[in-house]
């Protein structure tokens, strides 16, 4: 029988910041260290399965979502699966939901109105025709729309941002989208999560979709890392995007090659179609400034050529080596991030 109120967390031991707010687990771990460790081994885990295909699915609602939050946490937490509006058992106690919740001094829904918040949140993906034969801007538009509001509605006690971004890749796969979140650094989705919690119409999320799905700007982005990798810097702690059109950039050269520029500015790595440049980049770390006109469509079609000849084996051998090393070096990276978390922040 259960007893009465319950806490998701275990009790603090004061002087040690390790031991405090730890979250109740399947595996009993009662510091921070130590279930960080184990609980994004075994997410990565489920997430894993997610992309190729396994887990729940779904209408892409609240049940939906639930089912993806439930799938990844299944191994760690009893309450996986339930929204922080739910009553639940936790190590044998009852815990009442939560209204109020912020993170790092970020303020989301009332646990009272998450109901309603996520049904707001999933009514441009209610229609299951409105992303039926979209192209990747299309896709990004209602998408990162959708998962803005997600994140301010932050529905869950902890793992919103895994869970959300497992939702929209699996969107994207229902409609013929990769959506690669691993080119996403954490500083960037941070900004992009307080962006549109602040302001519901700012664009920040939907260019970050735009990034992660449309092929030109996901190779831009890769073109980007190799750079900060040749400089001895880890992509994932820069905030990492492409240009917008019509954007006014000023920057230093980081690199560049036939195809993209990458390019050091105040507010981070920005990386713009090589054409969009003169011919004669400057050295010596000196400024260049120009406006972007690219939207990377030639870009996506060269993207979409490489991988039609990749069935080609002559093509494939004279890549394989390259391929290899730069995928084991960005996968090796992605999942020492993901161990290095500290908490959900990465996602907000």
């Amino acid at each position: 029988m259960a007893k009465a109120k319950g806490s998701y967390t275990y009790p603090n031991d004061v002087g040690d910041a390790d031991h405090q707010d730890v979250l109740k687990n399947k595996l009993g771990l009662r510091s921070h260290s130590d279930l960080r460790e184990v609980e994004y081994a075994a997410t990565f885990v489920r997430q894993s399965e997610m992309e190729l295909g396994q887990g729940p699915k779904g209408l892409f609602d609240e049940t939906h979502l639930k089912a993806i939050h439930g799938y990844i946490f299944q191994d760690v937490y009893e309450w996986a699966g339930h929204l922080r509006n739910e009553t639940v058992i936790v190590d044998g106690e009852v815990v009442d939901p939560i209204g109020n919740m912020s993170k790092s001094g970020d303020h989301f829904l009332h646990g009272s109105r998450i109901d309603m918040g996520l049904n707001e949140a999933l009514r441009p993906i209610r229609d299951p025709d409105v992303l039926r034969g979209s192209t990747p801007v299309e896709f990004a538009e209602i998408a990162g729309r959708v998962m803005g509001e997600m994140n301010y509605v932050h529905g869950f006690r902890d793992g919103n941002g895994r869970t959300n971004q497992a939702f929209i890749a699996a969107l994207g796969r229902e409609y013929g989208h990769d959506v690669d979140f691993s080119l996403i650094p954490k500083p960037r989705m941070i900004d992009a999560s307080r962006e549109t919690s602040a302001d519901p119409s700012s664009r920040a999320m939907v260019h970050l979709i735009e990034d992660a799905t449309d092929p030109g700007r996901r190779a831009a982005i890769e073109a980007a890392f190799a750079d900060l990798r040749q400089r001895g810097e880890n992509p994932l702690e820069h905030d990492v995007r492409t240009v917008q059109a019509g954007a006014a950039v000023t920057g230093q050269v980081l690199g560049s090659d036939d195809s993209f520029v990458s390019l050091v500015t105040d507010s981070g790595i920005v990386v713009a179609d090589r054409a969009d440049l003169p011919a004669d980049l400057p050295g010596d770390d000196r400024d260049i400034t120009f406006t972007a006109h690219s939207n990377y469509n030639r870009l996506s079609m060269a993207q979409e050529g490489d991988r039609d000849a990749s069935a080609d084996p002559a093509a494939v051998g004279a890549r394989e080596s390259q391929n290899d090393a730069s995928a084991a070096s960005g996968s090796q990276s992605g999942h020492q991030q993901e161990q290095a978390e500290t908490d959900d922040d990465r996602d907000r």
